[in-house]
């Protein structure tokens, strides 16, 4: 058994999946997943998978020409791109693809009133985006590639549309309760659930083979102190979260926001004054890269 598959105790997966249907991984990303492990496996090989999905070649090819790589010439083949990018980065960037796939069905009507999936995937890209801002300003990240980051930002509330989708009956009074008392989602979805979204979703990941670091940012990024393994990563994507709902995009609107308290930028080696340019960088990056339909 991995680490990742400890980070989350028997009871809580037990629990999990007698409430939830856990989606299972994308086609494409099997297959790009086999294509991978075969040591035989060209960038060719690796293309033809990706060209099977447009939403997976966009996002390769934007990518690979942005600012990140430099490259001198516009690359607009998808051969090239996985080239130069290399396979574990593809995957990741084709992951962030599946997941619109899966979950972000622009007409997808929710189950719950409160609910609103346009207003949750705002949420969720702009802290995708002040993750990868975040990440450029700490030095506890310098190396990580953004997109890491942006991925961890973007997956980190995925249990949320999962506990819609699979409990909508008592996700709802949750939701009621917390925008009625003040009370935080987390500490109504243990008491009523016995779990958090967090948890839901950390599940998701192990059951997906994410990264280990991943996984346990989702489970930890509401309580970043209690992570015993990747502390700075899950008080980034806390940060992220708290920024993200303080400047107006929070994940379920009327919902009581929690503040950024000292100790996540002292994690970070960050200074108070960045806040507000992490922000503005967040809002360009969304406003160019926001919502995907």
């Amino acid at each position: 058994m991995s680490s990742a598959e400890t980070a989350v105790a028997p009871s809580i997966l037990d629990l999990i999946n007698r409430t939830c249907e856990l989606p299972t991984l994308p086609d494409v990303l099997v297959k790009l997943q086999a294509v991978m492990d075969d040591p035989d496996s060209s960038a060719e090989d690796v293309a033809q998978v990706i060209a099977l999905d447009p939403s997976i070649s966009t996002n390769i090819l934007r990518i690979v020409n942005s600012a990140y790589y430099g490259l001198q010439v516009r690359v607009s083949s998808v051969n090239l791109a996985v080239s130069i990018m290399g396979f574990n980065m593809t995957k990741k960037v084709a992951l962030k693809a599946a997941i619109f796939s899966a979950f972000g069905d622009k007409d997808r009507s929710s189950k719950i009133e409160r609910f609103d999936p346009s207003a949750f995937w705002r949420h969720s890209i702009f802290t995708a985006s002040l993750a990868r801002a975040i990440g450029a300003e700490s030095s506890i990240f310098q190396g990580v590639h953004p997109e890491d980051l942006y991925i961890c930002g973007l997956l980190h509330d995925i249990g949320t549309i999962i506990l819609c989708d699979s409990a909508p009956e008592a996700y709802s009074e949750i939701l009621k309760r917390s925008a009625q008392e003040g009370v935080p989602v987390a500490d109504l979805e243990l008491e009523q659930l016995g779990y958090t979204h967090g948890d839901v979703g950390s599940v998701l990941a192990i059951k997906w083979f994410l990264p280990e670091d991943l996984t346990i940012a989702i489970r930890y990024h509401e309580t970043p102190d209690n992570d015993p393994f990747h502390r700075a990563l899950s008080s980034l994507v806390c940060l992220a979260d708290r920024l993200a709902a303080g400047a107006g995009r929070p994940a379920v609107p009327g919902l009581p926001v929690h503040e950024v308290v000292p100790s996540l930028l002292e994690i970070l080696e960050l200074e108070e004054e960045k806040l507000e340019e992490i922000v503005q960088r967040a809002e360009t990056d969304f406003a160019e890269n926001g919502l995907p339909w």
